[in-house]
This record gives structure tokens, C-alpha cells and sequence, in this order.
């Protein structure tokens, strides 16, 4: 008979508290404080073993089977690590508490993620939780972690509630952080700034975060990888801005290195995170998850709750790993049944054609004006028939800063000035090196959700059709 969670907890908490050697494939031995280790060895964390990082990613890329488990890990060590470089550097140091709170934020950041990863978010919004982030996920299983391990944290971390809630703000810190610290009145917060840009970096959105998955995932796709935050470590400094708010900056002659981040991030988004068939897959998961509505999951109240449900409770939640598509295919769902069927034997949903646009539009507004665009006098029905079996995606490329240049965002330091953080100047870059002219492009994918050839031609021609550009003024319908 297997252990029930508690027991699992138990044991756990029955190992003596000694820091754990990690061998990892990107990063290589990680050693890991004694109170990561003790969270690492919960059931919230070892669930991360079953959720793919790249969830249906596996279906286009054979090699991208790896975790979000590992991935945390990483994280965590980065953080460390960067951490401490920037505080050997500081004049005012950084407490051990507040060193160990970067490194668990680190290791607990994607905790809350579900069944193949950013996916879930998307079935879970098309439900009553419009507004549900993985991060707010997070921030609850941290709360449960805590509240079994409360003793733990104390004895090896001397970490007390109130360091929980900074862990918390760390991994999802509020877009009005900045502007609070900057007009407050409190001098340690802004000269301890810099530690919510670690691991979620919100103000120019340069992270460890970013800098694991980049390595992980160029290593597990195959795709090469030119950026090195090992670099940008050894440069990094803790600097202040013009309202004296502290930030992470880098050495000037280190842009380049930073500019390649931002560049591998495009190429992945390109060639694997938004690639055609990745969202295929991941349009025929998230269908198959609506239509199984026999599926359920058991929550702390002893009561079973559907999948969209198990966000609102955190006992359910964690019993939701990628292993959900098996239990799909068991589904008392014929439709759910047949779709998970037609991902194994590769019977994807047919790309049908795609345009550029320059406006925000939904998904249902794409579908609505690919359809409308035709006549349907006395055909409604067949109208909506045939609205079901269109799927679109909004794929959004871009260098993480929409359509204007991220590493203007940056912040950087001199050779002759050390302690002020600073913007370089836009006009450095056509010295420097080859930007885009634009950087950024979205474009909306239509899909086909039939097996018909008969479906697929119409939909094909109506998409054609709706993809045309007008007078000759390009493909964004202006």
C-alpha cells in the first residue's frame, strides 16, 4: 500500500538536516542548504517531477522531456549564486535570512504550475478564474509547505512568518513594488531593492529564472545557445538609480552578452515555445481537459473537484500532473477519448493558414471574423458547426520588451562609476552591434479540429480568404 501525503511528510521530516549535493547536466554539482533540501523532500515539490518544463513540447522535440523539478533546482542555484556575488561586492552586506529567502524563492517559484505547464493557465481561465496565475499557485503551496515544515524553518533558517511573505513577494512582486519603494520612506528597502530581481525580475525582466531555462531548454532542444550568465555574474553589481532604489546592474562592455539573452529567447520562442505544432498538441490537451468532466481529484475538504476546480484547493492541486492525459484516455468522454487517441498516433489538429495582425484580438474574435466574413443567409446552423471546428492561437514573438528594444531597459555600471545604475544610451547599439528594426510581430494561427477532408478544405479557403491583405497594404487588415 502506498504512503498517504502526511506519511510522506512524516518521513521526510524524520532525515537529519544536512545540505544536499545535486549532480545537474546544466549547471553540474549543486549544493543545496539544509532547509532546501527539507522542502525539496515535500510532496508540493516532488510533484514538479511529472510536469514537464515545456509541457506537449515532447510531441515536436523527442528530447524535451525534462522537468519542472530540475529546473527549480537550477533556479535556486543561480539565485545562489548570484546573490552572493553581488553581496561579496556590497559595502552594506545582506542578511543570511534575506540570502536564503532569494535562494527558497528560487527553488519554489514555479510550484504552482499545472498539468503541461503555461496549458493548464489557459483551460483554467476559460472557466470562473479569468484571472489565475501559476505564481498565485505558488504563493499557496509556500503558505502549506510552511505551515508542515514551520519547525524546520525556524531551527535551520531562522525564518520566521513575515520571511515567508518576503519569499512570497519575491517570486511574484507586484508591478507597483517599484514606484512604492522609490516614493516610500523606508532607506532599507530600497537598498535591499535588488533581491526582487533575482529570481522575478519585474523592472527589466532580466532573471535566473530566465537564465536557467534558457540553458536547460537550448540543451534538451538541441538548439544552440551563444548567451553566458555566467558572465554576467562575475560583472554583477548592486548599484543605485537617481531616486537612490537599488538595482542588479552589469558591466557596460557586458550589453552584448545581454543582448543574446534576449535574442536566445526569441529563437526559442520561435522554434519551440510557440512553434505551430507545439500549440497544436497543446489546443488538443486543453480541449481534451474541457470535454473530461468525469475527471476528479480529491481536495483537503474530502471532496472531489473537476480539474478546473483543483486551483481553489491545494490539497486537490497537487495530485495534478501531466500523468491527467492518461486518466483522460480512460475518460467516460468518447470526444475527450478520441482526442487524446489522435495525439498518440499523431492525427494533429491541421494548420490552415495564419495573418499578422496589429491589433489585440481574442482567439473567439479571430474565429468570428473568419467566419463572418462569409455569406450564411439560411445556413446559421452550418455557420456555427463550422465555427466549432476552427481552433486559433495568438503567437506573440518579441525580445521580451513588446516593440521596443529591452536592453534599453537594462541597468548598467562603468569602469569609472560603480555605484550609479544607469540606462545606456540607444545610439551605443548601431555602434555596438546588429539590431532588429522591429521587435515584435503577432500573428494569428488558424487550426483545423477535423479530420474531414471536406471540413478542411472549406476552412482552408475561408481562412485564405480572411488572411488576404487589402489593397495591397500588407496582411494586418489595414
Amino acid at each position: 500500500m502506498f504512503p498517504t501525503l502526511s506519511d510522506q511528510l512524516n518521513m521526510s521530516q524524520k532525515k537529519d538536516p544536512v545540505s544536499k549535493v545535486f549532480t545537474d547536466p546544466v549547471h553540474g554539482q549543486i549544493e543545496l542548504h539544509p532547509l532546501c533540501v527539507k522542502i525539496i523532500d515535500t510532496p508540493e515539490f516532488q510533484r514538479m517531477r511529472f510536469i514537464r518544463q515545456l509541457g506537449p513540447c515532447l510531441f515536436l522535440y523527442h528530447g524535451a522531456s525534462h522537468s519542472r523539478f530540475e529546473h527549480c533546482i537550477g533556479v535556486c542555484h543561480l539565485a545562489g549564486k548570484l546573490v552572493e556575488a553581488i553581496t561579496a561586492r556590497q559595502e552594506d552586506k545582506v542578511s543570511d535570512k534575506k540570502r536564503l529567502c532569494v535562494k527558497i524563492a528560487g527553488l519554489c517559484h514555479d510550484l504552482g504550475h499545472g498539468p503541461f505547464s503555461h496549458m493548464f493557465e489557459k483551460v483554467v481561465k476559460k472557466g470562473p478564474n479569468k484571472k489565475w496565475k501559476h505564481e498565485e499557485a505558488s504563493q499557496k503551496l509556500i503558505d502549506r509547505i510552511y505551515k508542515h515544515l514551520k519547525t524546520e524553518f525556524k531551527d535551520l533558517g531562522d525564518l520566521e512568518a513575515e520571511d515567508v511573505e518576503f519569499i512570497k513577494e519575491l517570486i511574484h512582486p507586484s508591478e507597483e513594488l517599484y514606484d512604492k519603494v522609490k516614493n516610500g520612506g523606508d532607506e532599507q528597502k530600497k537598498k535591499d531593492f535588488f533581491l526582487y530581481e533575482i529570481v522575478a525580475n519585474e523592472t527589466y525582466k532580466v532573471d535566473v529564472d530566465k537564465w536557467d531555462y534558457f540553458a536547460r531548454d537550448s540543451l534538451y532542444l538541441g538548439v544552440k545557445n551563444s548567451f553566458d550568465h555566467d558572465r554576467l555574474i562575475a560583472s554583477a553589481r548592486a548599484c543605485v538609480d537617481t531616486d537612490g532604489v537599488s538595482h542588479v546592474t552589469y558591466r557596460d562592455k557586458d550589453v552584448d552578452n545581454l543582448y543574446e539573452m534576449f535574442h536566445i529567447r526569441f529563437t526559442l520562442h520561435r522554434k519551440a515555445y510557440q512553434h505551430r505544432l507545439n500549440k497544436a498538441v497543446e489546443m488538443m490537451i486543453g480541449d481534451a481537459m474541457e470535454l473530461a468532466d468525469d475527471i476528479r481529484v480529491m481536495g483537503d475538504d474530502e471532496k472531489p473537484k473537476m480539474i478546473h476546480e483543483a486551483v481553489d484547493d491545494m490539497g486537490a492541486y497537487i495530485k495534478l500532473n501531466d500523468d491527467v492525459l492518461h486518466r483522460i484516455a480512460e475518460s467516460s468522454s468518447e470526444r475527450a477519448r478520441t482526442l487524446v487517441a489522435r495525439i498518440y498516433t499523431r492525427d494533429i489538429y491541421t494548420y490552415i493558414g495564419e495573418k499578422t495582425i496589429k491589433v489585440k484580438m481574442t482567439e473567439e474574435a479571430v474565429i468570428d471574423e473568419i467566419i463572418m466574413k462569409e455569406k450564411w443567409e439560411g445556413k446559421e446552423k452550418e455557420r456555427d458547426d463550422m465555427k466549432q471546428l476552427l481552433g486559433v492561437d495568438i503567437a506573440s514573438y518579441d525580445y521580451g520588451n513588446k516593440d521596443k528594444n529591452p536592453v534599453l531597459n537594462a541597468y548598467f555600471y562603468t569602469k569609472e562609476d560603480k555605484q550609479n545604475a544607469v540606462h545606456l544610451d540607444e545610439k551605443i547599439f548601431g555602434r555596438r552591434m546588429m539590431v532588429p528594426m522591429q521587435f515584435n510581430e503577432t500573428v494569428a494561427r488558424v487550426f483545423c479540429k477535423s479530420t474531414e477532408t471536406g471540413h478542411k478544405d472549406s476552412l482552408k479557403e475561408m481562412t485564405k480568404r480572411w488572411s488576404q491583405p487589402k489593397d495591397g497594404l500588407g496582411t494586418d487588415g489595414e
